[in-house]
C-alpha cells in the first residue's frame, strides 16, 4: 500500500519512508525518469568520458564523435593513406550497428507497452559491453576496441533523446550548445517564460559531457583500460535510478488515479429539482 502525509510518502509493506517528495512526486509524475536532468547529465558525463577513454588509450579515435571520425577518414583518403584511415571506418559502422539494435530494443518495449524497459535493456546492454571492454589488453587490436565503444555510444544516443521534454544528446554538444544558445534568444529578446531555464538546462549536460572528458582522460592515465569500469559504475546508478523511478511513478499514477474516482461527484438522479 502507498500512503501519501503532506510531504512524505510511505510504502507500508516495505517500511520505506521519503520526506521533503511533494516537488519530486510532480516530477516523476510529469516525466519518466530517464528524461530527468540529472540523469542527462549522467549520460553526458559517460559520453564525454567515453570519447576521451578511446582517443587517449585506443589510437585516437572518438567512440562518440562520428563526424570527427569521417573527417578523419576523408583527410587519411585525400593525404593518399588510406588503409590506415580505413580505422576510422569501424567505429561508423558499428555506431550504425548500435543505432539499428537500439530501434528493436525500442520496438520490443513498445510492443509490450514498457517503453522504460527498452530503455532498461539499453542501459544493461552498455554496462555489459564496456565491463567486458575493461578487460581487453593492448593485443587486442584498437579496431576492435573502439568499434565496440562506439556501439555503446550509438545505443545511449538513439535511446536517450530527451531531457524533462526537451530534445537533447549524449553523444556530443554541437546540438546541446545550439539549443542552450536558441532558448537564452527566446528569453532576453522574446521574454518566452521558461525559457532561460532550459537554456541552463543544456548548459548544465554539457558541463555533464565537458566533466566526462576530464574524467576520462586522468582516469586513462591512471587505470589504462581498465578505466571503462567507471562509466560502467555510473550506468549502474543510472539503472538503478530508472528502475526505481519507474516503480514509483507506477504508484503514485495509480494513487492519483484513485484519488480522482474517489473524488468525482454523484450523479444527479432523475428525483432531484433542477
Amino acid at each position: 500500500m502507498l500512503a501519501m502525509r503532506g510531504f512524505e510518502l510511505t510504502f507500508a509493506r516495505r517500511g520505506i519512508t521519503i520526506y521533503g517528495m511533494k516537488p519530486l512526486k510532480e516530477k516523476l509524475i510529469r516525466f519518466p525518469v530517464y528524461q530527468w536532468l540529472e540523469i542527462g547529465f549522467c549520460l553526458c558525463f559517460v559520453g564525454g568520458f567515453l570519447d576521451a577513454y578511446t582517443y587517449v588509450s585506443r589510437g585516437g579515435v572518438f567512440a562518440n564523435a562520428q563526424t570527427g571520425n569521417l573527417v578523419l577518414l576523408a583527410l587519411g583518403f585525400a593525404r593518399g593513406d588510406g588503409l590506415s584511415a580505413l580505422r576510422y571506418l569501424v567505429p561508423i559502422l558499428l555506431f550504425i550497428v548500435g543505432v539499428y539494435a537500439s530501434e528493436l530494443f525500442l520496438h520490443i518495449g513498445k510492443k509490450h507497452d514498457s517503453d522504460f524497459q527498452g530503455h532498461g535493456i539499453i542501459l544493461i546492454a552498455e554496462i555489459a559491453v564496456l565491463f567486458v571492454v575493461g578487460f581487453l589488453p593492448h593485443s587486442v587490436p584498437d579496431m576492435l576496441v573502439n568499434a565496440f565503444v562506439s556501439f555503446v555510444a550509438a545505443i545511449q544516443f538513439d535511446n536517450f533523446r530527451k531531457m524533462e521534454g526537451l530534445p537533447f544528446a549524449t553523444a556530443f554538444c554541437t546540438g546541446n550548445l545550439r539549443s542552450s544558445t536558441e532558448q537564452a534568444f527566446r528569453a532576453f529578446s522574446k521574454k518566452e517564460k521558461g525559457a532561460l531555464f532550459s537554456s541552463l538546462k543544456y548548459l548544465f549536460v554539457i558541463g555533464g559531457f565537458l566533466a566526462g572528458v576530464f574524467g576520462g582522460y586522468f582516469a586513462t592515465v591512471a587505470f589504462d583500460g581498465y578505466a571503462s569500469f567507471f562509466p560502467c559504475a555510473v550506468l549502474l546508478l543510472v539503472f538503478a535510478a530508472v528502475m526505481l523511478g519507474e516503480r514509483l511513478r507506477r504508484k503514485l499514477t495509480a494513487e492519483a488515479e484513485r484519488s480522482d474516482t474517489q473524488e468525482e461527484p454523484p450523479l444527479p438522479s432523475g428525483n432531484e429539482k433542477a
